[in-house]
């Protein structure tokens, strides 16, 4: 076999996975993601390493800062986010990236981001897949109603995960949402909001939840299932591979059950012992394209 033939081979194998860190420190614990995935991969290594946004050259942060402030989604009902940054959005941007500041309330086009994770990284092969976690809300937009949504993970080249995206994007219990609505016009108390949360515990993933790390091994999976074979998702809600649109699906697919389908319990069985990137018509080009697009 030649070396082109046995590159190309080469990069049809997923050999390692790369996690990167959310931007705030204390955020929840991922100690157990790499060996929840590596139970699935005992072939492939796992390492969790720290945001790439901390890695960048200081003459480049400000460039980095007016990308990502550019990637802002200001209007939930338009396709097209295209504006001129603000000073005061690229300094807050600054300020994340220096660890100076924490993500919060701002809502960001995945697919930019993902872009701009994208040349961040080592152009190569495909045979290392990249999931990058952020503590960014994340939205796509959606051909079926014309907006943007909420997202917990966007599938991509990396994929993206966002940790409030757990808590904020699949949909809280109807009755809660009207309960809610209903004291917030009467004017309560923040006390009384906090009561309101009490009566619908386990209901959905609020913020501290020791669930959010449990669910955060689901979304992995699903990135790794991307980057393996373009198809992430399961449409029974009993399997880790579900993509949740409310809170119930979610707990229900990633923590009170937290298993497979039969379908894709063969089908994780069989990529386990030969991990291949099987979807690669040809290696080389296809994930050139894939890596630099």
């Amino acid at each position: 076999m030649s070396r082109t033939s046995t590159s190309k081979a080469k990069s049809r194998v997923l050999e390692k996975v790369q996690i990167y860190r959310p931007e705030n420190p204390g955020g929840p614990s991922l100690r157990d993601v790499s060996s929840f995935l590596a139970d699935f991969f005992p072939t492939v290594e796992f390492r969790t390493v720290r945001t790439q946004l901390r890695t960048v050259k200081r003459s480049d942060k400000e460039r980095l800062a007016s990308s990502i402030a550019a990637a802002r989604v200001k209007d939930p009902g338009r396709r097209d986010q295209s504006f001129a940054p603000m000073f005061g959005e690229i300094e807050y941007e600054l300020r994340l990236i220096d660890g100076d500041a924490k993500a919060a309330g701002v809502v960001y086009d995945g697919r930019k981001l993902g872009g701009i994770h994208q040349s961040l990284l080592d152009k190569g092969s495909l045979s290392t897949c990249h999931i990058v976690l952020t503590d960014r809300l994340v939205s796509t937009f959606s051909e079926d109603d014309l907006r943007h949504h909420l997202r917990t993970v966007v599938s991509g080249f990396p994929s993206i995960i966002s940790v409030p995206g757990i808590v904020e994007a699949p949909a809280r219990p109807r009755a809660y949402c009207v309960h809610k609505q209903t004291l917030e016009m009467m004017g309560a108390s923040q006390l009384e909001l906090e009561q309101l949360k009490k009566k619908f515990e386990g209901k959905f993933v609020d913020y501290g939840d020791k669930a959010i790390a449990e669910v955060i091994k689901g979304l992995t999976l699903q990135a790794l299932m991307f980057h393996l074979t373009l198809q992430p998702f399961c449409g029974d809600r009993s399997c880790r591979l579900y993509n949740a649109h409310w809170q119930e699906e979610l707990i229900e697919s990633q923590i009170a059950r937290g298993g497979l389908c039969e379908k894709h319990s063969g089908q994780l069985l069989a990529l386990g012992r030969n991990p291949r990137i099987a979807w690669l018509v040809d290696p080389g080009d296809t994930a050139q394209v894939l890596l630099e697009k």
